[in-house]
């Protein structure tokens, strides 16, 4: 046998091996397929996730902000209501008692981890009036009530205290009349405060 037959021979047992491997070896998934081809778990990437994985970053997160829908209306609503006046928003308990030194500090020390979700003042930043927009303590509540608590730790700084409810926003006329109303408490309050402590109401103090 010459060489020239010799090398067509060892070629046909060459390509006859790789047709026998490619027969019984077993067979490899289609990258293109394998993704249809998927158990349900794998299909559901959240559910192999934990929960503050899953919904890091989601469409539906809310955007990180200062007041929520129902304060942001009730504020624009105020400065509807009093264009002269300035509104402060989310304002803690602790400013407000500094402003009135160290025994308002102390008498309040309970209550200076609170907040108010908005200050009133003219336009010489005198405080008038404080607004929190909550819900009512439910029936039955067993604790203080913490509106009630609130009310009497501001008026305690001469501050009086207006209340609206998420699902009853005020209009701006509302607005007006209430505030016209807590001036008038403000004073009182104002007056009483400087009579406990012995000294006389200044003009600057009232509005």
């Amino acid at each position: 046998m010459d060489s020239l037959s010799l090398l067509g021979l060892f070629a046909l047992v060459v390509a006859l091996g790789i047709l026998a491997w490619q027969r019984f070896s077993p067979a490899q998934p289609d990258p293109d397929t394998l993704g249809s081809r998927a158990s349900p778990r794998s299909r559901r990437p959240d559910a192999s996730l934990d929960a503050p994985t899953r919904f890091l970053e989601t469409p539906r997160r809310s955007p990180f902000q200062l007041l929520n829908s129902a304060e942001q209306v009730l504020y624009h609503r105020l400065r509807e209501a009093m264009p002269n006046m300035i509104v402060f928003a989310q304002v803690g308990l602790a400013q407000l008692a500094q402003l009135r030194g160290r025994k308002a500090i102390d008498e309040l020390r309970g209550m200076l981890g609170r907040g108010v979700d908005f200050i009133i003042c003219r336009d010489d930043f005198a405080i008038l009036a404080a607004i929190e927009l909550t819900w009512p303590a439910p029936e039955g509540y067993d604790r203080p009530d913490p509106e009630s608590a609130k009310r009497a730790a501001l008026e305690k700084l001469g501050i009086p205290l207006i209340v609206f409810r998420p699902n009853q926003l005020p209009d701006p006329e509302t607005i007006s009349r209430e505030v016209a109303e807590a001036i008038v408490r403000r004073n009182a309050l104002e007056s009483e405060r400087l009579r406990r402590q012995g000294g006389p109401l200044s003009q600057s103090s009232r509005f």
